[in-house]
């Protein structure tokens, strides 16, 4: 229970992140203004558990490790994502990132954890797979020609980072709390330098206050901070490759919260998409299973 619940609240946080990431996109800001305030908040308030815990083993987990992990879940994870929202709708970044994330979390799982993959598992995946089917047949009907199939291929890029990053952290037995400070920081670290060297400052300063303490709630404190520790502590608490499905609620929940916020309405195949990843949530988690037996009582 602990473990849905900490899944549950990543979920929460992913949904509204991505329409808020769109929303930051479509308002003028870049994807490395995005990545910014996704860091900066996070790794100022945690700076001091780092200088506690130690620089020299990287807080206990090891600069290898940890810079590994930053990678797969710091700048270049919000790189990839930020810069599939300028390319493709928000309901492919909504279908697609989390159907990575599902997919690279069960075959990582399998390969490197040595976890069995289960038949629901493998159903759950079947059913994913045909939504991002669907989301391809959207691209191709409705989108812009290649900068549309070009965004869809960033987010199952990113989609699949993070998933690696649930495998690893897995694997590692590295303490969620700790994988995460280290991930902010060093993302903070690693991308501000080259950021305030090349980019172009005045974008933040005509986004205006409203628009830059949105994302920085949202970008900073939720997905940046927030979701990485709850994610951690689910994959810790039920396996990355069970964790992973949670990314599969995303999709219909950010796809709702797109109509008011956004004014984006799906498609039909886009809506299909939807349908067939939420289905295979259901399907991997055994709800599907549950209901059945409880109607044949």
């Amino acid at each position: 229970m602990a473990g849905l619940g900490w899944g549950l609240l990543a979920a929460a946080i992913w949904a509204s992140y991505s329409v808020l990431a769109r929303l930051g996109v479509k308002a003028g800001l870049s994807p490395a203004d995005m990545s910014l305030l996704r860091f900066a908040p996070g790794a100022l308030l945690t700076l001091p558990l780092m200088w506690r815990w130690g620089w020299r083993d990287l807080a206990g987990i090891g600069w290898g490790r940890g810079l590994l992990l930053t990678l797969l879940a710091g700048p270049g994870f919000s790189l990839l994502f930020m810069t599939g929202f300028s390319l493709a709708p928000l309901a492919h970044g909504a279908v697609i990132a989390p159907s990575g994330q599902m997919l690279a979390g069960l075959g990582l799982s399998a390969w490197l954890a040595r976890q069995p993959l289960s038949r629901e598992s493998l159903f759950g995946a079947a059913f994913v797979l045909l939504g991002l089917v669907f989301m391809g047949g959207d691209s191709l009907l409705h989108g812009e020609g290649r900068a549309t199939l070009l965004g869809d291929l960033l987010f199952a890029v990113a989609g699949f980072c993070w998933g690696l990053f649930g495998t690893l952290s897995r694997r590692w037995q590295v303490d969620p709390l700790r994988v995460t400070v280290v991930v902010v920081v060093l993302s903070f670290l690693i991308f501000t330098p080259p950021y305030l060297v090349l980019a172009d400052l005045g974008r933040l300063a005509n986004a205006g206050v409203g628009m830059l303490t949105v994302q920085l709630l949202a970008q900073g404190l939720g997905a940046g901070l927030v979701a990485v520790l709850a994610y951690s502590r689910a994959a810790a608490l039920l396996g990355s490759g069970r964790a992973a499905f949670f990314g599969a609620m995303v999709p219909g929940a950010a796809s709702l919260l797109a109509i008011p916020v956004l004014g984006e309405v799906p498609t039909l195949l886009q809506v299909l998409g939807i349908v067939s990843v939420v289905c295979g949530l259901l399907i991997a988690f055994g709800a599907l299973r549950v209901l059945l037996e409880r109607q044949a009582r």
